[in-house]
């Protein structure tokens, strides 16, 4: 048998009349029993990322969250309903914007005029976004994203916001004799709307080359975006010489 949660002085303390029947009595406990089982639900009730998911959308409505999506994930919701209210008290600020973009499951990177390089018009704000678990840039959550953060920030302020997401890379090597390579910085611009997906692409066929050495590929797109790939190929022959290959990076641009 399961312990009993009734308290010790409702086991003797009865509000029935002392004519009380032993059935009457039974009943009485049997009850207290069942309403005691039920876990308390105000110590979390009120706190978003604890409290039952049914309540988190009325915590947001009482919070008065301006964005509510309801094909939301469930953290995103809490996330949203949790943090609604210090959102709004750090409106203007660039902590406030971090937490709004993190409500959504962004991490970001918040640079002001004076920080940027170079400097640009007083009261802009760059803003580099990207989605934990490095995702791809998602169109509806984009346009979410710049409603809370146009919500959030001080009313003078211009936002740039870019979104970075990941890109797949490959190495391949083959081949026979060849002079050195050398490959300088590559840029590559898409319109990825309305495909659903796009490729760029860069590949060198050479042969025992003294060393090859790949420069940062930036790979550039436009909102709205789905989902993009870039690919980054070498084919050279089999040698003792080194082969540097350095970041790829992608980034989107509302």
């Amino acid at each position: 048998m399961s312990q009993s949660n009734l308290p010790s002085t409702l086991k003797t303390y009865s509000v029935l009349p002392d004519n009380r029947s032993s059935l009457e009595r039974a009943l009485e406990l049997v009850l207290s029993e069942a309403l005691y089982s039920i876990n308390h639900p105000y110590p979390e009730l009120l706190y978003a990322y604890k409290t039952q998911k049914e309540v988190v959308s009325n915590l947001a409505a009482e919070k008065q969250v301006p964005i509510w999506d309801t094909e939301d994930t469930e953290q995103v919701k809490r996330n949203l309903a949790g943090n609604a209210w210090k959102v709004r008290q750090l409106s203007g600020t660039k902590a406030g914007l971090a937490l709004a973009l993190e409500s959504f499951e962004f991490l970001s990177e918040i640079k002001s005029w004076y920080q940027q390089v170079p400097k640009t018009e007083p009261y802009s704000l760059d803003i580099v976004a990207w989605e934990k678990g490095n995702k791809p840039v998602n169109v509806t959550n984009a346009k979410k994203l710049m409603a809370y953060i146009e919500n959030t920030k001080s009313e003078r302020d211009n936002i740039e916001l870019s979104l970075m997401f990941g890109v797949e890379t490959s190495l391949g090597l083959v081949g026979a004799r060849a002079p050195s390579i050398n490959v300088k910085e590559a840029q590559a611009g898409a319109n990825l709307w309305p495909m659903p997906k796009a490729s760029v692409s860069l590949s060198i066929a050479a042969a025992i080359p003294p060393a090859v050495t790949i420069q940062p590929l930036n790979l550039q797109a436009f909102i709205p975006v789905i989902k993009s790939y870039g690919q980054l190929g070498i084919t050279a022959s089999a040698s003792h010489h080194s082969f540097t290959i350095s970041p790829v990076h992608a980034k989107a641009i509302i």
